[in-house]
């Protein structure tokens, strides 16, 4: 935990030493009357080039899990704000990203899958037919909704037994940080959200279940593998 901070700073320290070694090399030269030699300089650059690349893999490879650490505790934080309107939130066990939530309230049953995708290009993503969305205006995509309707799929055979008549349990997809999402085809097959839309929009949707029903599947679902994500 405490070496990779050291470790960001000794690529700066070799660089500084390799400066200081070439300056000294140099007036060693330049005082003895010798004309500079190039390839000691090639080997120099051979060498840096060298250790700088064995530094770049090492210090990156961890990265990806630090980053799914982040991600995941962002992700907690934003399903979690539904709480306040009534919401029970546990955390889908099927997915091993970690990014799969189940939310019980008032207005139903939702499967929702968190996404995090940085894309150069706009801040905008478009949501296009055949559960396709086009993020950034470059990158067309229809695994995250996918993802949502085999996951709402999949918790609704859990809760075999447990849902009432009529009650289904409803996908949906919510991308981290600052995207606008373009809906042009009125209302969305499977809803996808920004993280700020999704209170207002569970808040919005008509009530479905009554407080014994969502004590029910919150019982239910505690009960079985999903765990309370706060």
């Amino acid at each position: 935990m405490h070496s990779l901070p050291r470790e960001r700073f000794q690529p700066y320290l070799v660089v500084a030493f390799t400066l200081w070694l070439v300056g000294a090399v140099e007036l060693v030269q330049l005082t003895g009357g010798q004309g500079l030699n190039p390839k000691f300089w090639m080997v120099v650059a051979i060498l840096i080039t060298f250790y700088s690349g064995v530094r770049v893999f090492r210090l990156t490879s961890p990265r990806p899990n630090v980053a799914a650490r982040m991600k995941r505790t962002r992700a907690n934080e934003v399903v979690n704000r539904v709480h306040s309107s009534g919401f029970a939130v546990y955390q889908d066990p099927s997915e091993t990203k970690g990014d799969g939530y189940v939310i019980v309230g008032p207005s139903g049953i939702y499967a929702v899958e968190v996404k995090e995708r940085n894309v150069f290009g706009s801040r905008i993503i478009e949501v296009a037919g055949d559960d396709k969305l086009v993020l950034g205006g470059r990158i067309a995509d229809s695994r995250p909704v996918r993802q949502a309707q085999a996951a709402a799929l999949k918790i609704r055979e859990g809760l075999k037994g447990v849902l009432h008549k009529g009650l289904v349990v409803k996908p949906l997809v919510v991308f981290l940080n600052d995207w606008r999402i373009n809906r042009t085809q009125g209302e969305d097959h499977v809803p996808v959200l920004s993280e700020n839309e999704l209170a207002q929009y569970l808040d919005g949707q008509e009530s479905v279940m009554s407080e014994s029903e969502v004590a029910e599947v919150s019982t239910f679902l505690n009960q079985a593998a999903f765990a309370p994500s706060c």
